[in-house]
């Protein structure tokens, strides 16, 4: 399908002035961590979709190391045509400068919230409580339904820093924090180790993004 799309703007003389974006859902879990099917978890393996682009601007093969959103998707949309970014009131960014800096100026995002909300509760016996019986009420719900899975992340990815820091809305306030440059895998829970000034500050962060809107979202430090 994408090569008859590729080589029919080719024969209208169109290609090289056409954007193609390519992406996808991310597939279920094939025994990460042990967990049953499904994609709803904080790591890596459920949160990272696979995006390609060529267009007007951007060199062939090259890889953008800043982390780019699906609601930034719409913002480069517009941002392509030609709309003036400014006068609309969104949370994602344009990630037009990150690929073509020839034709916009502007600056990578360093981290961003990763959240879901689990759809679950105490009382639904199709996904009971936290303890036996969780992963084998499949296919009513797995685990991942659980009302306990419910969390917030920072995820911050920059020269300087690749961590993830996640808080649960659980009876423990259980925390979860990750250095990817050392721990690529997520296999080690470095929430004890961590400076207590950086956890401090990943809170804050994460606060505000939760609560913010528009370009607020973009004025976080």
């Amino acid at each position: 399908m994408v090569e008859k799309l590729v080589k029919k703007l080719d024969s209208m003389n169109e290609l090289n002035n056409t954007y193609i974006f390519y992406t996808s859902d991310n597939g279920y879990h094939t025994g990460q961590f042990s967990l049953p099917i499904d994609k709803r978890q904080l790591y890596e393996f459920d949160i990272r979709i696979p995006l390609l682009v060529r267009g007007p601007g951007i060199k062939p093969n090259q890889t953008i190391k800043a982390p780019v959103l699906n609601i930034d998707l719409a913002s480069t949309f517009l941002d392509i045509s030609g709309v003036n970014l400014s006068t609309i009131n969104v949370d994602g960014q344009s990630f037009l400068a990150q690929m073509a800096p020839s034709l916009r100026n502007g600056t990578a995002r360093p981290f961003f919230l990763v959240e879901y909300t689990g759809e679950g509760n105490p009382t639904n016996p199709t996904c009971p409580k936290l303890g036996p019986g969780v992963s084998q009420c499949f296919p009513d719900c797995v685990c991942e339904d659980a009302f306990n899975n419910t969390y917030a992340c920072v995820r911050t990815l920059d020269d300087k820093q690749n961590l993830q820091y996640c808080e649960f809305a659980d009876n423990e306030s259980f925390v979860e924090v990750y250095n990817l440059t050392s721990d690529p895998h997520q296999l080690e829970n470095i929430v004890k180790k961590v400076d207590p000034t950086i956890l401090q500050a990943m809170n804050q962060r994460l606060i505000k993004l939760q609560s913010c809107v528009g370009d607020s979202c973009r004025n976080i430090k």
